[in-house]
């Protein structure tokens, strides 16, 4: 069923940690696993020194989830 478009929010082109976090539903190990290897960039650049990361970059690494195959993810050996 899922949440109705009309009540999903628009999000901003950039985000905090929390915000990117909602907006790809993914856990805090793998948004510290993008940035671990660069994927994602947060800079102290909001209100405060918050860190942002740009939008453009969460969409890029969430497609990058989807792209790799299953068989290559379940390949424990």
């Amino acid at each position: 069923m899922g949440v109705p478009l009309e009540k999903l929010p628009a999000w901003p082109i950039a985000m905090t940690r929390l915000e990117a976090l909602a907006y790809t539903r993914v856990s805090e190990a793998q948004m510290r696993e993008w940035q671990k290897r660069g994927a994602v960039r947060f800079c102290a650049r909001g209100t405060n020194g918050a860190l942002l990361v740009q939008r453009s970059e969460l969409d890029v690494a969430v497609a990058d989830l989807f792209a790799t195959s299953v068989a290559e993810d379940l390949d424990f050996g």
